[in-house]
């Protein structure tokens, strides 16, 4: 059930990814501007982010199960619909609907998961948290060497035919929960909402993601241009070496989580503010390393990795997971990624203008600043913990 699960969730990236690796190839096609293919690529994130505020409390009382194989079979249509598309209002149009058809998928996924697993939470939701990184890594060359040798459009019209298939495992192979003894809550969307906003625990974990998802925004964004520019690598080097990140990201997250939960609560928390924090140091000294010292560069981008991603997972998987009994798996899962979403999709093009006045030196100073900020607002939560209910 773990692992169709995690699966399952990782070949939602086949559907999401492909528009990035198409860009190119649809700006040569159909000849249109960096201008509009951003509006198409905005449409998205506006659609993702305001699917996740709206979905969670509706996963809650539709079902996971149910809206995991919906935000499949949408995404699947959306992606087989774009592929012959053409004109640019279509493809922003097919394309916002398919933001909306993906945000389906991550806060049923993590009801899920919590469903069946009461105990060792950190353990398996760090551990769980890791499949959209292996989407990632698996999307990204697959999805490449469709569109390198079938044509942009063939990159949306086939990994529908992968993904229905995924579905069919996944309807015939997870059970919602435990001999379906899960009751969803039918509660409404506006009382749910208010009842997050009352936490002070989960605002402060939700601000603390959108520091964290400005700097995983910001660094998966530009980290290809800053090695090119300031390490002096070669195109082709660029992408190996930034591997490194998702891969310390796996197997920090998977590591790091089995061992904070086997100790106390309130160590952990402490713990993950004190990693985040790291993660400002780690940043540093990527600015401060000579460009001749490529390994040891190599290894800071593993440990920005783990470092960034671990905080990144246990914010967004082991929370909502802790908190699901008082507000709602699926909503706290999707208030959290919701913020993350909108805060990394306005902090871009700030990066952008950033990058444009001041060069890599103001944006490493933003992205430090993001990373103190999230492990100030992760400590804040570590003190507060004793005086709300996590369970």
């Amino acid at each position: 059930m773990f692992i169709i699960t995690y699966v399952t969730y990782a070949s939602y990236y086949l559907t999401r990814l492909n528009y990035s690796i198409a860009v190119p190839s649809i700006s040569m096609d159909l000849q249109l501007s960096r201008f509009i293919l951003g509006l198409i690529g905005g449409a998205f994130s506006i659609a993702y982010a305001m699917g996740q505020f709206l979905n969670g409390p509706i996963i809650d009382s539709f079902g996971a199960k149910r809206a995991v194989l919906l935000g499949l079979i949408l995404t699947s249509s959306l992606s087989l619909i774009f592929s012959y598309c053409s004109l640019p209002l279509l493809l922003m149009i097919v394309w916002c609907l398919n933001g909306y058809a993906q945000s389906l998928g991550w806060p049923s996924v993590v009801k899920i998961i919590s469903n069946w697993f009461r105990s060792g939470r950190w353990r398996v939701g760090g551990t769980f948290g890791s499949c959209f990184l292996v989407g990632n890594m698996i999307a990204w060359p697959l999805l490449g060497y469709v569109a390198a040798n079938y044509g942009w459009r063939a990159a949306f019209s086939l990994p529908p035919i992968l993904l229905i298939l995924i579905a069919a495992i996944f309807y015939l192979g997870v059970e919602e929960s435990p001999r379906d003894t899960e009751r969803n809550e039918i509660v409404s969307m506006r009382f749910k909402f208010r009842r997050i906003m009352s936490s002070r625990n989960l605002i402060s974990a939700s601000l603390a993601y959108v520091m964290i998802q400005i700097v995983r925004g910001g660094f998966t964004l530009w980290i290809p241009a800053y090695l090119f520019e300031s390490w002096n690598l070669p195109l082709d080097m660029v992408g190996y070496a930034a591997a490194a990140i998702p891969i310390g990201g796996i197997l920090g997250s998977a590591t790091l989580t089995f061992i904070l939960d086997r100790i106390e609560e309130s160590k952990r928390r402490l713990t993950v503010s004190l990693l985040t924090l790291s993660l400002g140091l780690t940043i540093i000294l990527i600015r401060g390393l000579s460009p001749d010292n490529i390994q040891a560069g190599i290894m800071l981008l593993f440990l920005l990795g783990l470092t960034l991603y671990t905080p990144h997972i246990i914010i967004s998987t082991v929370i909502p997971m802790e908190y699901g009994c008082s507000y709602g798996v699926a909503s706290v899962a999707g208030f959290i990624d919701g913020m993350g979403y909108v805060g990394s999709t306005f902090a871009n093009p700030f990066v952008g203008w950033i990058l444009d006045i001041y060069g890599w030196d103001g944006a490493i100073i933003f992205w430090l600043t993001s990373s103190l900020l999230a492990s100030l607002l992760i400590g804040l939560l570590y003190r507060d913990a004793a005086t709300e209910n996590l369970n």
